[in-house]
């Protein structure tokens, strides 16, 4: 049974899939840090390099976005312009793939407009449709499309919609292009840089996760429920959780979240996966582990090799994991099991939304797939390197942590104590020192008073909720305590104070 969990208590935004209780797609969206990609500015170029193919606009944000100039209309539309872009014209732009590090987006000025149906982009003319189609499918498309694109518009035509006639094409059709040009109309009246349309990735997700099929949706948020009422077909229940028990952690999200970036995955007969990163790809390796089969060993190693290419398939997609992927199965001497194995890691990444290409074995053994770059993998987002072990290993990032603490003390707010006494590790309370302004933002919810102390507590961004009351039981508390007295003083994060 599929099941989508929507966590709107604090700030972050927390959306997951799940399929038989088991963790298939997560989503995390925090404030003002994306993902940005699907969302439409209007730019301008900044710089045109020819040597590059390429220019680079101005969107509003730090550094300039890179754009193709396979990715403007006039490559597509006009094969003989010698020009593609001019330096300070003011461009419409979709971004394609987020800033990263040194790196600013990837931009197209072939702007897509979509729904669950058809996918509707101006500025290049084509027509594409979904994998599942057949032949006559295909052909009945090009057929349709053909009396009413025009030169400039391509559309791609979903599984969906695939069995749909011309007239609802026709009704689609004008939909979209109806949202295209309410897109250049804001375009037309906005100083640029600006920010056109704001991608609802939210949204999108569970549009797409529960078309054609049924399940229930859970929320903890009032504004959640209504959110999802013009999105969710008829086969969904959305459902308000209104206990105090954490909405992830009571539908098991919480324990698969932290399996999904540790580097060993058990698997359901003993066998298991190490996971590993290089600079240049990711590595899998597959081991027997506690599973070594009754008889035959051939048997053995091709049953583990399929059942770790299916758990590899949904851990890609959970962990976002892109760029080369090397996985090291057991060695298997018959091309015949090669060949079994291959297909199973095709068939777990079949409904992959990224493009994710299963090239197959090498001589040595390995198999190799791609898989295309969208957004920070899981590991970027929740954990960070360790500065115990010189950055060799992974921890909870600060930033996770204080979402975590956020939403711990968003679940207290209608408590009749008016203060929370937070007890953190050293290297925590640092850091919350040291940004007090930026932290008060996300867990002073103007409800309760905040006391946070150091105190004694093994690994790193750790916390630990040590009390709750009111505001003057909590302060004799604390001038009685070891963390009370030590020479770091008590932080205090009090209501209507700076």
């Amino acid at each position: 049974m599929k099941k989508i969990v929507l966590d709107f208590q604090g700030t972050e935004r927390r959306l997951g899939l799940l399929q038989d209780d088991k963790l298939m797609r997560i989503h995390i969206e925090r404030e003002g840090q994306g993902p940005f990609a699907g969302n439409v500015y209007i730019g301008i170029v900044r710089e045109i390099v020819p040597g590059m193919n390429a220019a680079f606009v101005d969107i509003g944000f730090d550094k300039n976005a890179y754009l193709p100039f396979e990715e403007t209309p006039n490559y597509h539309l006009d094969p003989e312009a010698k020009t593609y872009v001019k330096q300070g014209e003011k461009l419409l732009v979709r971004i394609l793939r987020d800033p990263e590090g040194t790196k600013g987006a990837k931009i197209s000025a072939l702007i897509e407009v979509s729904s669950p149906e058809i996918v509707y982009i101006r500025g290049e003319h084509f027509v594409r449709t979904s994998k599942k189609a057949d032949r006559k499918t295909v052909q009945k498309w090009k057929h349709i499309t053909a009396k009413h694109l025009q030169k400039d518009e391509g559309v791609i035509v979903r599984t969906s919609f695939l069995d749909a006639d011309e007239e609802a094409f026709i009704s689609k059709l004008s939909e979209l292009r109806e949202r295209y040009e309410q897109l250049q109309r804001k375009a037309s009246k906005s100083k640029a840089p600006a920010l056109i349309s704001d991608q609802n990735r939210i949204l999108n997700l569970i549009e797409s996760w529960t078309t054609g099929t049924t399940g229930d949706l859970w929320t903890n948020s009032a504004e959640g429920m209504q959110l999802l009422r013009s999105v969710l077909p008829e086969t969904w229940e959305a459902k308000l959780q209104k206990d105090k028990v954490g909405l992830y952690d009571s539908h098991g999200v919480t324990e698969e979240l932290e399996k999904a970036v540790k580097k060993v995955v058990w698997l359901s007969n003993g066998s298991y996966l190490l996971f590993g990163k290089t600079e240049a790809m990711h590595v899998i390796d597959v081991n027997t582990g506690k599973f070594t089969g009754k008889h035959d060993i051939n048997k053995t190693i091709l049953d583990t090799n399929i059942l770790a290419a299916t758990e590899v398939g949904r851990q890609m997609i959970l962990r976002n994991l892109s760029g080369i992927i090397v996985i090291d199965f057991i060695n298997m001497k018959s091309p015949e099991h090669r060949h079994q194995v291959q297909a199973a890691m095709e068939t777990a990444l079949k409904d992959d939304p990224l493009r994710s290409v299963v090239i197959g074995f090498t001589e040595l053994g390995l198999m190799q797939i791609t898989r295309k770059k969208e957004g920070p993998d899981l590991y970027e987002i929740l954990q960070e390197d360790c500065l115990e072990c010189s950055g060799t290993g992974l921890i909870k990032s600060r930033q996770s942590a204080i979402y975590e603490l956020e939403r711990q003390l968003e679940a207290l707010k209608y408590s009749l104590d008016d203060s929370v006494w937070v007890v953190v590790d050293s290297s925590f309370y640092t850091y919350i020192k040291d940004n007090i302004h930026a932290v008060k933002i996300h867990i002073l919810s103007g409800t309760k008073n905040i006391f946070v102390t150091e105190g004694r507590m093994t690994g790193a961004n750790r916390f630990e909720i040590r009390a709750l009351g009111n505001k003057k039981d909590l302060e004799e508390r604390l001038k009685r305590t070891e963390e009370g007295i030590k020479n770091k003083p008590i932080i205090r994060m009090l209501v209507n104070h700076d």
